[in-house]
């Protein structure tokens, strides 16, 4: 097994851990076995799911779906949320032009956007550098 391989099942025990825990802590809480057990369910498939595309970025030599999955955890909505965006956001070849720092704005000509793509992104009037 190579790194990639590794990796992909080290963060798959992970996010079954993890998601174990959060559905104890759910019943421990008092939620029916139903809404534990789909929770449960959506952070496997939700984990799952961010490991191959970490998966298949590490196999192509691009570490960074493995760093923002071990960032993000699994297990609970606000981990799947952040490290789903950060996939979608490490995946898209817009991902420099978009970042919300890559702009002009007031004081650099229009006062609007000024980067490769002015006007995805940024709202009118926001300002900052490519950074």
């Amino acid at each position: 097994m190579g790194y990639a391989e590794n990796m992909r099942t080290l963060s798959g025990i992970n996010c079954g851990l993890q998601s174990l825990v959060s559905y104890i802590d759910a019943r421990n809480n008092g939620q029916s076995p139903q809404v534990a057990t789909a929770q449960f369910a959506g952070n496997i498939f939700n984990g799952l799911a961010r490991n191959e595309v970490a998966y298949e970025m590490q196999r192509f030599g691009n570490p960074i779906g493995n760093t923002i999955n071990l960032y993000a955890g699994y297990g609970n909505p606000v981990s799947n949320t952040i490290g789903t965006l950060g996939l979608m956001s490490a995946c898209s070849p817009w991902m420099f032009f978009n970042s919300p720092c890559c702009y002009g704005g007031y004081g650099m000509g229009m006062g609007y956007g000024m980067g490769m793509m002015p006007y995805y992104g940024m709202g009118w009037g926001m300002g900052g550098f490519c950074c």
